[in-house]
């Protein structure tokens, strides 16, 4: 049992998962002890949600229903047949699927989703905390009365009071001199002003039961992923959207209702109308909205004390496992803020990185300036290439529909320059969310390319300035085809035979626990997934298809990228390509148009 102490030094939790992870070996899965992959609250008043933003009038619960159709509803059926490891199939009757909006790792779906929404903020719909029921696409009533003013009460008092030490820290406010309003006080004033929150919270048994303590990794990620794929639905309904990743757990737990050992907030979106009141042109491309800064510990406003002493609505029975005592465990426990009226108090034995200690994640230990988080490339970096200018025209969002994840590979052919361009600036750009310099790019993360077929561009690896738009050469043809030598599952290979390029997320696991505590590691690895989903949806956008292949963040990708004997490591492994014409699977949107032939008619004897 490693439990987190007053003792413990900022990134101590992280270092002890990391060593773990590294020498962990083959996992025995029960089951039978698998949880169900969604959660309800079976006596809780339900609202049914429109399945579209066009079925009702105006910017009601038709656009609620949009979003969360496209973050976690059920979107698609999927016939798949089982494969050998040479990506083939077996025979035998195909699979049938319910398929989701993204991707989860072994399709356990751990990501549960919160919505406090309503009157007078959404017009058309009670005001309550609502749980999103993905099976039937409704809301169930968790908890009466508007939660919006208690939830970002909660975030603008910690973006407000955090600015001064970001800019402390930097020097400077994130964002460009002349680009939308950065500063903190913008941050505070745009949760304040938010119409509606959507809580991202883990089930964490859902993953952990097959996974273990690398499950904690592939939640992290995923919620990330989730946090990409609303941002980007929600920039096509004209949302103004923002991402909280930093915030007083324990207070957004209870408000919640949630018990934060089976199942605990990780990210905060919070939402806001077109000042209009209607939907924006659909060009991708969210709202400009200022990112916040780095939160102190507010106690909890007086609306939110009073709407946690209610009793919430009763869950479905039986409840998941907590998380299991471990590595992850205490990992788990050193990322959560502690606030003076969370369970995780001042003097609790897990305070190490809370408010009120020296390895405050929110009280920096350091005025190291936030920026140089910012991974550099390794030493042996050579020339640069200029990338490609990316499409015209494409954005993430059109990829949210056409997203695949292919599970034989991909066709071997050549992938346009101008795609790769397009895939790397839309992995590349800022986003609205509260790590320190994000809105100019990833904060906490590199990208890295692995070259296997690109037109105008030599096979290789390389390292991705997104300020220049430029690829710096790390390792040639030779030292790339290492990458296939490493410890990959059968898929992976697969997946790299017919792939014409990945992109590797990297970073350092340990570069901000100074400033964040062992908060870092969880921010950096949604940061991870984040960018990977905006990679897989631009590169779905144009026509490709792209799988993330968490194996492929091993020891030998590092080696080749000569990230070995440096403090950065691979974090993530997303290949992309041409989706085989044919194959083993075949997915129909839910609901089939009906314009949409979906058996084949029967051919004549």
């Amino acid at each position: 049992m490693h439990t987190t102490t007053a003792t413990s030094a900022p990134g101590a939790a992280t270092s002890r998962y990391l060593a773990a992870m590294r020498n962990r070996g083959a996992l025995s899965i029960d089951w039978a002890a698998a949880p169900t992959r969604h959660k309800r609250y079976p006596g809780a008043e339900r609202v049914r949600l429109p399945w579209a933003a066009g079925d009702v009038p105006g910017p009601g619960p038709g656009v609620l229903g949009e979003l969360l159709r496209d973050l976690l509803g059920m979107t698609r059926t999927v016939w798949s047949h089982h494969l050998d490891d040479g990506g083939r199939p077996l025979g035998g009757p195909p699979m049938l699927l319910t398929g989701r909006p993204a991707p989860s790792g072994g399709g356990l779906y751990p990501i549960e989703a919160y919505v406090a929404a309503g009157e007078p903020h959404l017009p058309g719909l009670p005001a309550a905390l609502y749980h999103y029921d993905p099976v039937h696409h409704v809301l169930e009533r968790v908890r009466g009365d508007d939660h919006v003013p208690a939830l970002t009460d909660l975030l603008a008092a910690d973006a407000a009071a955090n600015s001064a030490e970001d800019i402390a820290a930097d020097g400077v406010a994130d964002g460009p001199a002349d680009g939308p309003a950065n500063s903190a006080a913008d941050g505070a004033a745009g949760d304040s002003a938010a119409d509606m929150a959507i809580v991202l919270s883990a089930v964490f048994w859902r993953s952990m039961f097959k996974y273990g303590d690398f499950g904690y990794r592939l939640i992290c990620q995923e919620t990330g992923v989730l946090v990409a794929q609303a941002l980007a639905v929600g920039g096509r309904l004209g949302l103004a959207g923002r991402a909280r990743l930093r915030f007083p757990d324990g207070e957004v737990d209870r408000l919640l209702g949630l018990d934060d050992v089976r199942e605990a907030a990780l990210a905060v979106l919070t939402f806001t109308l077109p000042s209009g009141g209607g939907r924006l042109p659909d060009t991708g491309q969210p709202p400009a909205s200022s990112p916040p800064g780095r939160p102190l510990s507010p106690p909890a406003s007086s609306l939110a004390g009073e709407l946690m002493s209610r009793p919430v609505a009763d869950e479905s029975r039986p409840l998941p496992r907590a998380m299991p005592d471990g590595h992850a465990a205490a990992l788990h426990r050193a990322c959560t803020f502690a606030f003076p009226s969370s369970p995780h108090s001042a003097n609790s034995p897990h305070s190490a990185n809370s408010p009120h200690s020296t390895s405050s994640p929110h009280s920096p230990g350091s005025t190291e300036p936030a920026g140089v988080l910012r991974p550099r490339p390794p030493v042996r970096a050579g020339r640069a290439l200029p990338a490609s200018e990316p499409a015209a025209g494409a954005h993430p969002a059109a990829g949210v529909r056409r997203r695949t994840s292919p599970v034989a590979g991909y066709r071997p052919v050549p992938l346009l320059g101008r795609a790769l361009g397009t895939v790397l600036a839309a992995a590349g750009g800022g986003y609205p969310a509260d790590l320190p310099g994000a809105a100019t790019g990833p904060a906490a993360t590199a990208l890295c390319l692995l070259s296997l077929r690109v037109e105008g561009l030599p096979r290789g690896a390389y390292w991705y300035d997104p300020a220049r738009h430029t690829l710096h050469e790390l390792a040639g043809a030779g030292e790339v085809e290492a990458v296939a030598t490493g410890r990959l599952l059968a898929n992976t290979r697969v997946a790299l035979r017919g792939a014409a390029a990945a992109l590797v997320p990297v970073g350092d696991p340990l570069a901000g626990a100074r400033l964040f505590g062992d908060r870092w590691y969880r921010m950096q690895q949604m940061e991870a997934g984040l960018v990977a989903q905006r990679a897989a949806l631009a590169a779905a956008a144009l026509g490709l298809a792209a799988r993330i292949h968490s194996d492929g963040a091993n020891e030998t990708t590092d080696e080749v990228l000569g990230l070995a004997g440096t403090s950065l490591r691979s974090l993530s492994f997303l290949a992309m390509g041409t989706p085989p014409t044919g194959g083993p699977l075949v997915a129909r949107p839910i609901p089939v148009p009906a314009d949409e032939e979906v058996m084949p008619a029967p051919t004549p004897a």
